[in-house]
């Protein structure tokens, strides 16, 4: 896999049919580069990753959200603010009320959510909160054709780049648009360097690594006692597992994500079990086998111990994030942990301070290593 060949040629880049409202990981097309067209001090006009010309307010003040559940997050890591986002989707604001960002930042609490019902824009509750500028995920196309007809400047953004098949791609070609819509560089040029440069740091000790030595991975992206739903090719798992020297084992067959059943499950019977935050499953309820209808105890992961929740920093550690970094090292530890020594805690502490001036406690630590399941709900 070649890593960050896109980082050096895009100035760049996670719930999944693409980000509606559990929806963070569909396969889309390769992100169009992003540049401005034009600019003056009352406004500029943008190419979003649909290719679009958008012209927006040179400066913004008032962002909405929609089903780009995670986009709020990176407008904190490129601006330092989160004042400006005055809406968000009721996920997004679940999300942000659990994580440590609304002690970073706690104007993003501020944010409207009444403007999302029953999974869609209402636009008169929109207009009341008087946005200068809609962010979109760009597989919705009724929303941003609602919200362009009311008048309002939607930017549509892509929610994967499956071509590159890099964990930070997407992430950072939100950061690279970001900068073209405030105006800001400084930070997000900052988390570019920090991601090659972690990434470069796995590279070089999981080089050597042989296949037969590489953990058997599965995500379980979605699971109740009713469904199972996995993450496969094209899908950010998939791309996590990659970059830190495990295999996919459902990688050959699905296709982004999949309900399956517990036979298949069994087949695949996978060394470790990673679980995301768009679900409420605990590792403790398959490590204690709770779910009713379900043996999990037949599972070698689950036999072996090795079930873990994805951890929960300024966003959820799955779909892109300006903590992708540190989900980097916490996989790649606990893939190989005789390869990567460090204390992750530790590195989550040097991180936080580095990169939000933000000094975390051993308790906030402890929450975003352990994530509630209230985290999931909405």
């Amino acid at each position: 896999m070649k890593k960050y060949g896109f980082l050096a040629t895009l100035a760049l880049a996670a719930m999944l049919a693409a980000c509606g409202d559990k929806d963070e990981g569909a396969v889309t097309e390769q992100p169009s580069e992003t540049s401005d067209v034009q600019t003056t001090a009352e406004e500029k006009v943008v190419t979003d990753q649909l290719g679009r010309e958008v012209t927006i307010p040179g400066k913004i003040e008032r962002v909405v959200t929609g089903g780009i559940l995670p986009y709020f997050s990176t407008w904190y890591v490129a601006t330092n603010s989160t004042k400006e986002i005055v809406g968000m989707h009721p996920n997004s604001y679940n999300a942000a009320k659990n994580s440590i960002l609304s002690k970073i930042s706690p104007d993003v609490l501020n944010a409207e959510t009444s403007y999302i019902q029953n999974g869609e824009v209402n636009v008169e509750e929109l207009l009341k909160i008087d946005p200068q500028l809609y962010v979109e995920i760009s597989t919705n196309e009724d929303s941003i054709n609602k919200v362009t007809e009311a008048g309002i400047p939607v930017v549509a953004v892509k929610a994967i780049d499956a071509a590159a098949a890099e964990p930070l791609a997407t992430f950072n070609s939100w950061l690279t648009l970001t900068s073209k819509i405030t105006g800001t560089t400084d930070r997000a040029d900052r988390f570019l360097q920090e991601g090659k440069k972690v990434q470069s740091e796995l590279d070089a000790k999981l080089k050597d690594v042989a296949k037969e030595d590489k953990p058997r991975a599965l995500i379980l992206f979605m699971h109740n006692d009713k469904s199972i739903t996995v993450g496969g090719s094209n899908f950010f798992g998939n791309q996590w597992l990659n970059a830190t020297g495990a295999i996919d084992v459902a990688e050959k067959d699905v296709q982004g994500r999949k309900e399956v059943n517990m036979e298949q499950i069994y087949s695949w019977n996978p060394d470790i079990i990673y679980i995301t935050n768009f679900t409420e499953t605990q590792p403790e309820d398959l490590l204690e086998n709770k779910v009713d209808g379900q043996d999990w105890s037949q599972v070698k992961a689950v036999q072996d111990g090795k079930v873990y929740k994805i951890p929960l920093g300024i966003y959820r550690w799955f779909p892109p994030s300006g903590d992708a970094p540190l989900m980097l090292k916490w996989m790649a530890q606990k893939n190989h942990p005789a390869l990567f020594t460090y204390k992750i805690e530790d590195e989550i502490k040097t991180y936080y301070k580095d990169f939000y001036e933000f000094d975390v406690t051993d308790e906030e630590i402890h929450d975003i290593l352990n994530p509630s399941s209230d985290a999931a709900k909405y």
